[in-house]
């Protein structure tokens, strides 16, 4: 969203805030003086996404950028042998729905694994659908926790905020179904990092340390990693890893 990089805009949209991605009124527009639908103007495919998603308040504003920022920098990066990508610990599933949209040659088939299935999930398919008939029935739920089922043999994984030590056991779960590729983007670093060097920790910070030693980890897997970040401005827990 080039348009967040004016501060003005970023702040009339509320796009870091937790706050629910709506329209003023219904059927609002920006001629009315909505900049939630200004934004989304133009008619693209993203933009009619995210107006069909304002229209049902499916997620939160500040969810919604994390996740369209995250997509846009991974979303050329993700490979699969299976056909299918995993939306890890994904909850409403919005990255699994916008690879559903926007990549549906490459994936047949998203797997949201989450033990809860919040009502916004069926929301955001809703709105995928709406815009893009091609994605209706591609996103499915699986109520697990990750380690009680295990993920399609070489699919792609994405993983967005994972609390804590969640992120690691992502890795876990991608490096046993030998993921072709793995995009994640880690929150909340408590408790993490208790096997990287105590110099790293000391030098770098828990949460810099912690993902230098995921990267290390990944490497060893095989696994060829960079970095990429979302705005600071969406999310303060903005660094994502690429494998």
């Amino acid at each position: 969203w080039p348009a967040l990089n004016d501060e003005a805009t970023r702040h009339a949209v509320n796009a870091g805030r937790r706050y629910r991605l709506h329209l003023r009124e219904e059927g609002g527009t920006a001629a009315g003086g909505d900049p939630t639908a200004a934004l989304f103007s133009g008619g693209t495919l993203m933009g009619r996404f995210g107006l069909a998603l304002a229209a049902r308040r499916a997620v939160d504003r500040k969810e919604f950028f994390e996740a369209t920022e995250f997509f846009a920098r991974v979303r050329s990066h993700l490979k699969s042998e299976s056909g299918t990508l995993v939306d890890a610990a994904g909850g409403h599933g919005l990255v699994g729905a916008l690879a559903a949209v926007f990549k549906f040659e490459q994936f047949g088939r998203v797997q949201v694994h989450d033990p809860q299935r919040p009502k916004s999930f069926d929301a955001v398919a809703a709105a995928a659908a709406e815009v893009a008939p091609w994605a209706e029935g591609r996103v499915v739920h699986l109520p697990a926790r990750l380690g009680e089922a295990p993920l399609p043999r070489g699919c792609a994984v994405v993983g967005v905020h994972g609390c804590g030590t969640l992120t690691d056991r992502i890795i876990d779960a991608a490096a046993e179904a030998d993921a072709r590729s793995i995009a994640l983007m880690p929150c909340c670093y408590s408790q993490t990092a208790a096997d990287a060097p105590e110099a790293l920790r000391r030098a770098l910070g828990v949460p810099l340390a912690s993902d230098v030693h995921r990267t290390y980890r990944l490497e060893k897997l095989g696994y060829t990693v960079r970095w990429s970040a979302v705005p600071l401005s969406i999310t303060p827990m903005n660094r994502i890893i690429i494998a």
